[in-house]
């Protein structure tokens, strides 16, 4: 699903840049510090274990990302990890600068972490700097016309002791989504400090500076009609309208190994995001033949900020064949969010297909509100693994939670609630080649805040209890080939928009479904990996949505099937190929369940060169994305419509100095 455009949710966010691979390599023609490859080498195929998503540098794979797993949102619902730690974020997207890949983490892969959740777990990992010296740049043009530039940086400040990592990142018009120009200046700096063998702390920081200009109207269905086929990029844009956000990521980690036994790990982090007056410009409704109801909504600046941590210590006992691993988690959030205070104008029905201009709106914001959250967790959690056997894990995490709403002109409310999250999963090896596994999980997870669309815009909601139940088989008959068969079954609470046009619970939603992976690397230079998401959800909906008699909710796509291919054959040389195609199957776009969006297949193409010049690695890569050039919708969960991107060029180029 396509993330909204909200209070503090990120922009879609693409990263192209240009240049000239040749001025590149002349200017690390220039450095004679040891080169050891890095960003030339990014490859999300050849990087991914299974088929369930993953995120190396600029590309993405798989069936789920960090914001649709399973029909799910896990980055709303705070399921999210540095380095395997608890992290609280306050933008659905990432800091792309200060992360060097991400994985998604369903079903038997899940198992690893102590506490797992429901709806999978995001995993960041920090661009921690190593001990050699080393200056990658990376330049890309495309799609339409984007252009970014970034310069990531390390150097040992004392051999094998302290390591230094520098990234400075510009991007252009990389918002193609949402404006016609934006622009972003990025900037992290990490530290990797080991003061013994057995020990490693890592401070962070990353700060980026986002604007744009000229909005695109943002579409939202309705639920009742049938939606007209359009071009975003040909959409009215105003010229008074703009948006401004500042995002920080910053934090610590350490870990150590205290005796022969017991292992430490330790996270804090801070996220904080500031929106400077920013300007909504919504198309509500559309019919089958065009016509919106155009809305104007202005918010006033605002942030929301939180402070998030995870102490655990593990005693790991070896026995042979036999290991046992208990472990203790203390974790943590403090959430600090504004809301509200928009200046709201209407401005009657209109064609969507129009490019008609509209004075700027006389403004007139009222007071802002205020949400905090606290939340804390206790657990417990003991596994035992045995070799050629299998595993056995259970855990327990008590977490206590508290939110408190401040709202100008009435007294406020407070709610509060513990809950016992348990967690049990095993996995079986069945023979040489083959393991089962089952798991069940319980969560205190949060949702989405309302959209632009809705009355009660950008209110958070309270955290819900859900569950997730799963199992499945792992087959791997050789080693470069893996096959995956999961089947599953999550359960939330259903937020959305009532028939009054607010946000709120409407009940409750489910998702069944069969998941499956392949990867199979077993010619010379070819690596393969394929998925299959079989997806039944049901919504049960108490109270009245308007048109709201079906039982499938908008949003989740009931088939979905993901290919991705790299071929770099040792006779082609410096010469590789890659390939995706995705396919989706109709889903729907309205609350009876009558109308849905056709099935929609893309097929992306891409071209790479490898060579080394002045003896520097140096990488050229051209992909053309939707090579059939085809039209389609997609719709996310909160209704906000995206058409896909026609036809378009990616041109990256890289080299580690």
């Amino acid at each position: 699903m396509t993330g909204e455009k909200s209070h503090f949710e990120s922009k879609t966010t693409r990263r192209p840049a240009y240049g000239v691979p040749v001025l590149l390599c002349a200017m690390a023609s220039l450095v004679t510090l040891p080169a050891v490859a890095q960003r030339t080498d990014d490859n999300a195929v050849t990087a991914a274990s299974d088929a369930f998503g993953n995120t190396v540098g600029f590309q993405t794979i798989g069936l789920y990302g960090p914001i649709n797993v399973r029909g799910f949102n896990p980055a709303q619902a705070e399921n999210l990890r540095i380095e395997g730690l608890y992290y609280d974020q306050q933008l659905t997207y990432s800091n792309p600068f200060l992360f060097s890949r991400s994985d998604m983490r369903v079903g038997i892969a899940a198992q690893s972490y102590s506490f797992p959740s429901p709806t999978g777990i995001v995993d960041y990992k920090l661009r921690t700097p190593g001990d050699t010296a080393l200056v990658s740049v990376l330049l890309t043009h495309g799609p339409l016309n984007m252009a970014t530039a970034e310069v990531d940086a390390q150097y040992p400040l004392v051999k094998d002791v302290v390591s230094v990592g520098v990234s400075v990142a510009n991007w252009n018009n990389f918002d193609y989504n949402y404006a016609r120009s934006s622009n972003t200046l990025g900037y992290t700096l990490l530290l990797r400090i080991r003061p013994d063998a057995r020990s490693e702390i890592v401070p962070f920081v990353g700060y980026t500076h986002n604007g744009e200009h000229q909005e695109l109207p943002s579409v939202y269905a309705n639920g009742l009609n049938p939606l007209p086929m359009y071009n975003e990029q040909r959409l009215a844009a105003q010229d008074w309208t703009s948006w401004g956000w500042n995002q920080l990521t910053a934090g610590v980690i350490a870990k150590t190994t205290l005796g022969n036994s017991w292992r430490v790990a330790a996270g804090v982090f801070r996220s904080l995001a500031q929106n400077s007056q920013n300007f909504n410009d919504l198309l509500l409704g559309p019919t089958a033949g065009g016509i919106a109801d155009r809305i104007v909504d202005v918010t006033p600046p605002m942030r929301a900020g939180s402070y998030s941590g995870d102490l655990r210590f593990s005693r790991v006992t070896v026995d042979g064949a036999h290991e046992r691993e208990l472990t203790f988690d203390v974790r943590g959030r403090n959430v600090e969010r504004d809301y509200g205070g928009d200046s709201v104008l209407g401005l009657g029905s209109v064609s969507i297909t129009r490019r008609d201009s509209v004075p700027a709106p006389v403004l007139a914001f009222s007071a802002l509100s205020h949400d905090e959250v606290r939340q804390t967790g206790v657990g417990a959690s003991y596994n035992e693994r045995w070799k050629g056997v299998g595993t056995l894990s259970l855990g327990v995490l008590e977490t206590n939670y508290r939110r408190t709403l401040e709202i100008p002109g009435s007294a406020g409310s407070t709610e509060r609630t513990s809950q016992v999250l348990p967690t049990a999963s095993f996995t079986v090896d069945a023979g040489r080649h083959a393991t089962t596994y089952a798991s069940y999980t319980r969560g205190l997870e949060d949702s989405a805040n309302a959209p632009t669309s809705a009355v009660n815009r950008g209110e958070p909601v309270p955290a819900t209890p859900t569950w997730q139940i799963d199992g499945g088989l792992r087959v791997v008959p050789r080693t470069d080939l893996q096959l995956l068969l999961g089947v599953f079954k999550v359960h939330k609470s259903y937020f959305n928009v009532d028939a009054a046009g607010r946000y709120g619970p409407l009940g409750d939603i489910s998702s069944r479904g069969v998941e499956g992976s392949a990867t199979l690397s077993a010619l010379d230079g070819l690596k393969v990996v394929a998925g299959l998401v079989l997806l039944r959800p049901e919504v049960d909906r108490q109270p009245f949505v308007s048109g709201g008699t079906g039982t499938v909710p908008v949003g989740p796509v009931p088939r979905t099937i993901n290919v991705n291919v790299d071929y770099a054959p040792a006779n082609w040389g410096r010469w590789a190929t890659a390939l995706q195609w995705t396919s989706l199957s109709s889903r729907v776009v309205t609350n009876d369940d009558q109308f849905k969006l056709p099935p929609l297949s893309t097929l992306n193409v891409g071209v790479r060169y490898k060579v080394r010049l002045f003896n520097r690695p140096c990488s050229a890569r051209l992909d053309v994305a939707n090579v059939t050039d085809q039209t389609g919708l997609t719709i996310s969960s909160l209704y906000a419509v995206f058409p896909v991107l026609r036809r378009n060029y990616t041109l990256t180029l890289a080299t580690d100095i």
